[in-house]
């Protein structure tokens, strides 16, 4: 992977496990909801879910609806099909760049759309394309669900992890033209691009004690990926070596704070929107 590739993560099969992994958690965090509860999941019969990755949201979500006698469609769009699954099964899958219009015959097709975690692919000013692209393939009424871990996410009062991740985050994506204030962003364009009934909603694992061993092993392997990533990417470190050393010091640290009862919490953020009914393309 080229050290300027729009992904940050890698899409190996180590990669795709670690998403599967990070989904998983994620529902949880959430209370179990993958879709919100405002959303009427009754009316939906077709579901687009963008940066899909593994698809593993769709699988679950096409269970999770799944009714004798009606039948859904489900899509999923990437920029890369390397982590598509082999067999998808009914879930149908494409190549394509949230930052470009969809081929016109997705437009209008949509009853939720849902997006996860592009705080590190977007950068700032493509945020207001890649909504409108949204809007545009949604059917009148239907929903945006954006998710994302981003600026409100890395916040401690006493945590020098979280304190580093921070730093790292916050300099090493306004280097690269992006948005560590994510869902804020999205909160903000959504309304400006013509969705109705926004909401930006905060999620933490702390309110379930049981999710703190995943946390704390979700938190390392973020480390070991994102963080030493952008290290070498934003020109922090002299080399991916380099940023693979500090990373795993800081790992080191973590795990101690968390053996000492000190563990952060993951702090998701969703936001959730409505086309009108009324709505012109």
């Amino acid at each position: 992977m080229e050290i300027h590739d729009k992904y940050v993560f890698g899409r190996d099969k180590v990669e795709s496990k670690r998403l599967d992994s990070q989904h998983r958690l994620l529902v949880k965090v959430t209370g179990n909801t993958l879709i919100h509860p405002t959303i009427p999941t009754e009316q939906i019969r077709s579901v687009a879910d963008i940066a899909t990755g593994t698809g593993i949201w769709l699988e679950d979500v096409s269970q999770f609806l799944d009714t004798p006698h009606i039948q859904r469609y489900y899509h999923g769009f990437d920029i890369s099909s390397d982590q598509f699954p082999d067999n998808p099964g009914s879930i149908h899958l494409s190549v394509h760049d949230l930052t470009d219009p969809f081929p016109r015959e997705h437009w209008n097709r949509y009853d939720l759309v849902h997006v996860r975690l592009l705080v590190a692919a977007l950068e700032e000013y493509e945020y207001r394309a890649a909504i409108t692209n949204i809007y545009n393939i949604l059917k009148p009424g239907g929903y945006l669900q954006w998710e994302e871990i981003d600026e409100e996410t890395y916040i401690s009062k006493d945590n020098p992890v979280i304190w580093e991740l921070r730093r790292c985050f916050d300099y090493s994506l306004t280097t690269e033209g992006k948005c560590f204030q994510a869902s804020a962003k999205v909160y903000q364009e959504s309304q400006i691009v013509g969705f109705v009934d926004v909401e930006r909603l905060a999620y933490d694992s702390h309110q379930n004690p049981d999710l703190r061993l995943d946390t704390d092993k979700r938190l390392a392997a973020i480390i070991r990926t994102l963080y030493a990533r952008l290290l070498w990417r934003s020109g922090q470190v002299d080399g991916e070596e380099a940023a693979a050393r500090k990373a795993e010091a800081l790992i080191e640290l973590h795990l101690g704070l968390c053996d000492r009862g000190c563990s952060p919490s993951v702090k998701l953020m969703r936001v959730v929107g409505r086309k009108p009914f009324a709505a012109s393309l």
